[in-house]
C-alpha cells in the first residue's frame, strides 16, 4: 500500500500546477546561506539588498522571457541566478541549462556554490536526487530532478550547447564567453537556440555580466534591448531619486609611502552628492535610503526584455573607501583603470582614436642631460625576433611609468646563430652613463620566443639566465581580457628557466593611452632628438601602427588589434619592454639611493601614523578621470 500511495503522491505532484510565490518569496522562505560559499551565512534575506527583489521576481513575471543584468562584481547577481534556479526545481521544473565561460568554470560553479545550495535547502535536497556511486542521475556536470535536470557546462563546449531542448538558461559572465564554441558559432545564440521549443511557454533565458569593451561587450548589447532599469536611491533632503555616479563620489584623501617607495592612499570622509540639490550624504546613510528601478527604455517590456544596470556604491558588500582606493591606485594605469570601470562601476570601458599621435610624439622629442637622462630608476629592454634580424629597445622608467626612449637598433642575423647572441651579450652588458658619472645596465630584457626561432630563443635564454643576465623569453597572447603577464605553465624544453606569457592587447592599449599623455609625469614618455639613438619618424609610426578595428560578422560585434602600417616592430619591443617592467616588483627607493649617492632619508609611515595625521591635513577633492 505505501508504494501504491507514494505512487500516487508523485503523479499528483507531476500534475500540479506551480505555486504562487515570487523568487524572492521562495528565497527568503527556503534558501540557507553556507560558511563554504558565503561570507554571511545564514538564513536568505532579500532585503539585505533591496534591488535584488525585482530582478529575482522578473523570472516570474509572466511576460518577461530574457533577463539581463549588467553590474560590477560582489553586488550578489549570482546567487539571484541561484535563487531563480532553486525556486524553478521546487516550484517549476523542467529542463535547464547553466553556462559559465569554460568547463572547468562550470565544474567548480557546481561543486563550490550549487552542490552546497542544495545540502542547505530542504525542498532542494528532497527533490535534487542524491548522489550514489555509478548514478548518472547526480553528478558534478548534472543535477537530476522531479520533473527536469539541469546541465552545467562552459561556453568552449559545443557538444552541449546545441544539445536537446531546454527551457530555463542561466548565462554567467557572458562577455568572458569565447566568440565561438569550436566551430559551431556563437555560444549564446546556440544556448538561446535550444530554448525554441519553450516559446510561449513559459521559458526563462537570464544573461548576466560585468562589462568588458565598449561595442564589443556581449552584456552591454543584451542591455541596450532591455528596459535598461538603473537602480535610483532617494536623496533624504530632497526626495528626489538619481543613480550614484562615480562622479558624484566625493572624499578626502592623504598620500604615503609604502615599504617600496610605492604611492597608497589614505581615504576618509567618503560621501554622495546628490546631483539634484548638492547636498551630501555618507555611505551608511545612502545605503539605507529607499531606491526604485527608473526604466530609460520602458517599451522593450513588449518584446520580453528586461535590463538591469548596477555599480558596487549600491551594494551592502561593497566598502566606499576601499572603491576610492582602488580608484586612486588606477587613474593612471589604464589596465587597472579599465578593471575599475568593469568591476566597480559596472561599465564599459571605451578605447579612443589616437589619430594623429605620431607625429605629435615625433615633434616633442627632447635634448637629455645623459645618456640615461635624470629621473630613469630602472632600464628594461624588449627584443622582437624577425626572420634575418633582432630588433631592440632599452626603456627608462620611473616609479609612476614615466618612461624615457634610451635606444633602438638592430641586431642583423638569425636567431638560431650563435654571432647573433653573442651581440646580444653585448647589448646586456652595455653599462649607460647618468649625469652623475654612475653607470647603468638593462634589469630585465622580454624577447619574443615566437616564428620559427621559438627552440632557439628558450635555449639561449636559459643559458644566460644561469649567467645571470635576466633575459626571458615571451610568447604573446592575443585577446582583450588577457592579463599583461603571467608565467607559463610549463617549461618546454624542461630547462627550468621561466617562461612568461605577454597579454599583447591590454599591453597595447597601456602604450596607445601612455601616447595621449601630454604633461610631464605618470606615464608620459619621453624621447630623444639624438638621431644615433635610432628615434626617427619611422619609430613613431610604428609605435602608433596597430588600432582596434570592430567587425560585425553574423549579428555579432567584435573588436581586435589590426596593423593600419606594416612596421609594428617599435610598438611590439616597447610592449615587451613594458611588461618587463610591470612584472616584477623594484625596490625604488633603494635604487633611487644607489643612483643619487644618497642615503634613504624618507621614512616610511605606518597606517597607524597616517591615520594620526589625517586629522591635521587633509585635501578634500571630487573624483576626476
Amino acid at each position: 500500500m505505501s508504494v501504491l500511495y507514494d505512487l500516487a503522491k508523485d503523479t499528483y505532484e507531476m500534475f500540479r500546477p506551480p505555486k504562487m510565490q515570487s523568487v524572492s518569496d521562495w528565497a527568503d522562505e527556503n534558501r540557507i546561506l553556507v560558511s563554504e560559499s558565503s561570507a554571511e551565512p545564514g538564513r536568505w534575506r532579500t532585503d539585505r539588498a533591496p534591488y535584488q527583489r525585482e530582478i529575482m521576481d522578473a523570472f516570474t513575471q509572466p511576460m518577461v522571457d530574457t533577463i539581463v543584468v549588467m553590474a560590477s562584481a560582489q553586488t550578489g547577481k549570482t546567487e539571484a541566478e541561484l535563487n531563480m534556479m532553486g525556486r524553478a526545481i521546487d516550484i517549476d521544473p523542467g529542463p535547464m541549462l547553466f553556462v559559465q565561460p569554460t568547463d572547468s568554470f562550470a565544474e567548480d560553479f557546481s561543486k563550490r556554490r550549487v552542490a552546497p545550495m542544495i545540502r542547505a535547502c530542504p525542498p532542494l535536497q528532497k527533490k535534487v536526487y542524491e548522489a550514489k556511486s555509478r548514478d548518472a542521475g547526480n553528478t558534478i556536470t548534472m543535477k537530476t530532478f522531479h520533473g527536469g535536470s539541469v546541465s552545467f557546462t562552459g561556453a568552449n563546449s559545443p557538444t552541449e550547447l546545441a544539445g536537446r531542448p531546454v527551457r530555463y538558461v542561466f548565462m554567467d559572465e557572458i562577455d568572458r564567453f569565447p566568440d565561438s564554441a569550436g566551430t559551431e558559432g556563437d555560444p549564446l545564440e546556440l544556448a538561446e537556440r535550444r530554448t525554441e521549443t519553450f516559446r510561449g511557454r513559459g521559458r526563462k533565458i537570464v544573461l548576466t555580466s560585468t562589462p568588458t569593451i565598449k561595442g564589443a561587450s556581449k552584456i552591454e548589447r543584451a542591455y541596450m534591448t532591455g528596459t535598461q532599469e538603473e537602480w535610483h536611491t532617494q536623496c533624504p533632503h530632497c526626495q528626489q531619486f538619481s543613480y550614484i555616479r562615480f562622479d558624484d563620489i566625493k572624499f578626502d584623501k592623504e598620500e604615503y609611502k609604502d615599504s617600496y617607495g610605492e604611492k597608497q592612499y589614505a581615504v576618509s570622509n567618503v560621501r554622495w552628492k546628490c546631483p539634484q540639490c548638492g547636498a551630501e550624504h555618507n555611505e551608511f546613510d545612502t545605503k539605507r535610503c529607499p531606491g526604485k528601478w527608473v526604466s530609460k527604455n520602458p517599451r522593450a517590456i513588449d518584446n520580453g526584455v528586461r535590463s538591469f544596470r548596477l555599480n558596487a556604491f549600491m551594494s551592502p558588500w561593497s566598502d566606499w573607501k576601499d572603491i576610492c582606493r582602488k580608484f586612486l591606485k588606477g587613474k593612471d594605469d589604464p589596465e587597472l583603470l579599465k578593471t575599475f570601470y568593469n568591476t566597480i562601476l559596472g561599465e564599459t570601458w571605451e578605447i579612443k582614436d589616437r589619430s594623429g599621435t605620431p607625429e605629435k610624439l615625433y615633434a616633442r622629442r627632447e635634448h637629455y642631460n645623459a645618456e640615461v637622462p635624470t629621473g630613469v630608476l630602472v632600464l628594461t629592454c624588449g627584443i622582437d625576433t624577425q626572420g634575418n634580424r633582432l630588433e631592440y629597445e632599452v626603456v627608462g622608467w620611473d616609479r609612476e611609468e614615466q618612461s624615457w626612449g634610451i635606444l633602438r637598433g638592430m641586431i642583423f642575423g638569425r636567431a638560431d646563430a650563435d654571432g647573433t647572441w653573442e651581440e646580444v651579450d653585448d647589448l646586456l652588458d652595455r653599462e649607460f652613463k647618468l649625469k652623475n658619472g654612475m653607470k647603468m645596465r638593462i634589469s630585465a630584457t622580454f624577447i619574443d620566443s615566437g616564428g620559427n626561432f621559438t627552440e632557439d630563443v628558450y635555449r639561449q635564454c636559459a643559458k644566460r639566465n644561469l649567467r645571470g643576465r635576466k633575459i626571458w623569453a615571451i610568447k604573446g597572447d592575443e585577446g582583450m581580457a588577457r592579463p599583461l603577464v603571467r608565467m607559463m605553465k610549463k617549461d618546454r624544453d624542461g630547462d627550468g628557466s621561466a617562461k612568461f606569457i605577454i597579454g599583447v592587447d591590454s599591453g597595447k592599449e597601456a602604450i596607445m593611452y601612455s601616447t595621449t599623455v601630454e604633461q610631464v609625469g605618470p606615464r608620459y614618455m619621453h624621447f630623444p632628438v639624438d638621431y644615433d639613438r635610432g628615434y626617427d619618424e619611422e619609430y613613431f609610426r610604428g609605435l602608433c601602427s596597430e588600432k582596434v578595428v570592430e567587425h560585425r560578422r553574423m549579428g555579432r560585434t567584435t573588436k581586435r588589434w589590426e596593423k593600419f602600417y606594416e612596421r609594428n616592430e617599435p610598438l611590439d619591443m616597447r610592449n615587451y619592454a613594458r611588461a618587463a617592467y610591470k612584472y616584477f616588483r623594484w625596490h625604488f627607493d633603494k635604487l633611487e639611493s644607489m643612483l643619487t649617492g644618497k642615503k634613504e632619508t624618507e621614512k616610511v609611515e605606518t597606517r597607524q601614523q597616517v591615520e594620526k595625521r589625517k586629522s591635521r591635513h587633509i585635501v578634500s577633492r571630487g573624483i576626476r578621470v
